[in-house]
């Protein structure tokens, strides 16, 4: 163990961690099968591509972004960017099925560098989603009767939208935090999710929805959200990131997983995961 600056290293088997802190474990080497993944730390240690592709407001002039010790390359970034932003012009998938979120109009593609700097939410990386930005999947994908969805993020203030992988233009597949600050999961049932009670809170929140041969649950931070179950028949398809049923969120987004499989033997893991790394709750 050495030190550099005020910062404390230890060294491994070839992996370096800040503070003594040991490296958190890849969350799909651990929990493999995912539909389609994004995210801003590298999930899989098989997935040797980008994290994401970046336009700076200089000149419009395009660059993949990939990772540096199994987190995004800011330094990289940053130097490409300069004193200006940067936006997101495809989020890649990580789960090895090549169904990266794109978007090819600047006015709607999240910010990710704002001035020089990185944008982030309780000390992460993240992409600012405010009201006009959404990415679009390559291909939909329809989600069957057992699922595990899962997305990071924080909104900007109680009654806007915080919105992971859903289905944008009509109702579909969504798991989301609503302008009248109740929780919804519309899944592969005649039904949907909505939380009991109101939440007004802003804080940075992981969101998850389990689809178990039809048993729908939903949970945030780990924990169970009580709900109802109300009889509406909606589409499977999810094709969007940070849009759902015809309207934008206005959040910041971390990271979003679909599993199109059950995973209600691993859910806990899979969050312990997401929360050993985001510290969350």
């Amino acid at each position: 163990m050495y030190g550099y600056g005020n910062s404390m290293f230890l060294a491994t088997h070839g992996i370096l961690a800040r503070g003594g802190t040991p490296p958190v474990a890849l969350l799909l080497d651990t929990y493999s099968g995912a539909s389609a993944a994004y995210s801003l730390r590298q999930l899989s240690s098989t997935y040797t591509g980008s994290a994401i592709r970046v336009r700076r407001s200089s000149d419009n002039a395009e660059q993949n972004i990939g990772f540096v010790a199994n987190v995004l390359d800011t330094s990289s970034l940053l130097t490409f960017c300069g004193v200006g932003n940067g936006f997101v012009t495809t989020w890649y998938d990580q789960s090895g099925n090549a169904n990266n979120a794109v978007q090819t109009t600047a006015f709607n593609q999240p910010q990710i560098v704002s001035s020089g700097a990185m944008i982030t939410t309780n000390g992460k990386n993240s992409m600012l989603f405010n009201s006009t930005k959404l990415l679009n999947l390559g291909s939909s994908i329809t989600v069957g009767a057992s699922s595990y969805t899962s997305f990071v993020g924080k909104r900007a203030a109680s009654g806007d939208k915080l919105i992971g992988l859903s289905r944008y233009a009509t109702n579909g597949y969504s798991l989301y935090l609503w302008s009248d600050n109740k929780y919804y999961f519309l899944g592969k049932t005649n039904n949907y999710l909505a939380s009991s009670a109101t939440d007004t809170t802003t804080a940075q929140l992981l969101l998850t929805g389990q689809n178990s041969a039809g048993t729908m649950s939903m949970f945030k931070n780990g924990g169970a959200i009580t709900s109802s179950t109300a009889g509406l028949v909606y589409s499977t398809l999810v094709d969007a990131i940070g849009a759902a049923s015809g309207t934008l969120a206005n959040c910041n987004l971390q990271e979003t997983i679909l599993y199109n499989s059950n995973q209600s033997t691993n859910r806990t893991g899979i969050e312990s995961n997401i929360n050993t790394f985001y510290t969350i709750y």
